[in-house]
């Protein structure tokens, strides 16, 4: 008799104990070294962990690794892609992760230490770009937009390649670089177009850009789960301290994250 008792005490302290955990939440989130992460830790982790999330936070320095995680059950989330990329990866790897919500996105940017008027690029001039494919379409319609070379407009959008390239007046040497190495490039280009966490990260201002981008919603930072988790209590409160008053008053206010762009529930 004792010993039932005993064992019925046991199941309910687990089962309370499980109950409490289930009520305080866990969030395991993963990101990319750079600006994404340091948001998170400063303007969106202390009021999580106040509302009683235990946070768990880690840094992958292999962007295929941080959605494997997510895939294999490691992670319940990350912030560190775009749509297009998602989208790339989901069909490469068979993967199921779905976006939750756009986040303040760092945009793309052309830069240069030669020059201070796009009007002023030289004829022959060098133009660095990052050589992964979704970064690489981004580039150049961008580049396109400046009047600066034509894309065949057979080739989906944010799909060319530098083969693709119908017009270019100004016979731009096209140089193409993994992305985190493009601001190093500066030294040696006339021009370089780089992603906005690449910036932050080598010390450059987003503001010393020539120009910016206003990211099209495909190339905005995302935060992601897998598509049977995405709708948990949670990742619901994860995306509500992104969407809060709280976290825009951070954003507008950080002298960091000067040239974000906003997304589309602070419009």
């Amino acid at each position: 008799m004792k010993k039932r008792m005993f064992v019925k005490a046991l199941v309910l302290s687990s089962l309370v104990m499980a109950g409490a955990a289930m009520a305080q939440g866990v969030l395991r989130i993963g990101f990319f070294p750079g600006p994404y992460a340091d948001q998170f830790k400063r303007g969106i982790q202390p009021n999580l962990e106040r509302a009683g999330v235990k946070v768990t936070l880690t840094e992958f320095s292999n962007i295929i690794q941080l959605n494997s995680a997510l895939m294999d059950g490691n992670l319940d989330a990350n912030v560190f892609q775009n749509r297009a990329f998602l989208e790339t990866f989901n069909a490469q790897y068979k993967g199921d992760l779905v976006e939750v919500l756009q986040v303040p996105s760092a945009p793309l940017g052309l830069y240069s230490k030669k020059i201070t008027d796009l009007k002023a690029l030289p004829n022959g001039a060098s133009v660095s770009l990052p050589n992964d494919p979704t970064s690489l379409g981004r580039s150049l319609a961008f580049l396109q937009l400046q009047g600066l070379i034509g894309l065949d407009a057979a080739v989906a959008a944010g799909r060319a390649t530098e083969k693709n390239v119908t017009s270019n007046p100004k016979n731009l040497k096209l140089v193409l670089l993994d992305a985190p190495q493009i601001p190093r490039s500066l030294d040696e280009v006339d021009l370089a177009a780089v992603l906005g966490n690449h910036v932050i990260a080598s010390g450059m201002l987003l503001s010393s850009a020539l120009v910016l981008e206003d990211p099209a919603p495909q190339y905005r930072i995302i935060l992601v789960a897998r598509k049977e988790v995405a709708n948990g209590a949670v990742l619901k409160q994860l995306a509500d301290a992104y969407k809060s008053a709280d976290y825009r008053r951070f954003i507008e206010t950080d002298p960091k994250a000067k040239g974000f762009s906003r997304p589309e529930y602070w419009r």
